[in-house]
């Protein structure tokens, strides 16, 4: 039986790096296609104005990347992504186990929850650009916006835990202290990080979109801004690209967390 099982793990083991390459080569393809295409409009409109050539924007972004002041830019709305994603995440976590363990506080809580899920996230900006300052504008509407899906996830993870260890550990007369970090957190860690996953992204977003409008001092969303207003289409673009590599690069961070602790359970 023992030989059985490892052989099956080998069998599956070989066949991760194969579906990993398919990946890849699928992704690497669909790319040169997507770039293509981009070329192709680009000569038929003919107007870099409207649509520079993808050479145009790479060049651009190998000219911004050699200034210090886009360092600095990438270092704070770094800052702020994180701040507010910190912050977020830690609040959520909390209301979340609250409101898992608790239908009164998720009754309580569920009409705040839906109108911050709901209010749009321009309004949210323009709000709080009326109440802080521009450094602290984007860290807040991170904040506002991640909140809703970390809350959602972990008290959903609260709710699908094994009720039969609880009532064991309950009769075995454990406190809810070892209850709460040796029973139902570790079981909710699949749906934290499937909520931290969604989260990057919005994160990213939300943190350059409130940069764009309160335009705080070197930053990503100022950079951006300020090349759409001196109509420097290739800049506005290349600025874009430093942005989705960011985003893409949290996402592989939260994916190699997550299949390394499939491997750790696999094993």
């Amino acid at each position: 039986m023992k030989g059985f099982t490892s052989t099956n793990k080998r069998l599956v083991g070989s066949k991760l790096p194969a579906r990993l390459c398919n990946r890849k080569l699928i992704g690497l393809l669909s790319t040169i296609i997507l770039l293509i295409l981009w070329k192709v409009i680009s000569i038929k409109i003919d107007a870099a104005i409207i649509l520079p050539a993808p050479e145009d924007v790479i060049l651009r972004l190998v000219k911004i990347t050699q200034n210090r002041k886009f360092w600095l830019a990438v270092g704070n709305t770094t800052t702020r992504t994180l701040y507010g994603f910190i912050l977020s995440f830690s609040a959520g976590f909390i209301t979340g186990i609250a409101c898992g363990n608790s239908s009164r506080i998720n009754a309580a809580l569920s009409p705040f929850i839906s109108v911050i899920r709901t209010i749009p996230v321009m309004s949210v900006i323009l709000i709080a650009m009326i109440w802080f300052k521009t450094d602290i504008v984007p860290v807040f509407v991170c904040f506002l916006m991640i909140f809703p899906i970390i809350t959602a996830n972990v008290s959903q993870g609260i709710r699908e835990v094994d009720r039969s260890l609880i009532e064991m550990a309950s009769a075995f007369k454990l406190s809810k202290y070892n209850i709460l970090f040796h029973i139902t957190i570790p079981s909710i860690i699949p749906f934290v990080l499937a909520g931290v996953k969604a989260a990057v992204g919005v994160a990213w977003k939300s943190v350059i979109a409130a940069e764009v409008l309160s335009q705080p001092v070197k930053a990503i969303g100022t950079g951006i801004q300020f090349s759409q207003m001196n109509l420097e289409t290739s800049e506005v673009m290349a600025w874009t690209v430093i942005a989705i590599i960011l985003s893409r690069i949290s996402e592989f961070i939260i994916e190699l967390v997550i299949n390394s602790r499939k491997w750790r359970l696999s094993n």
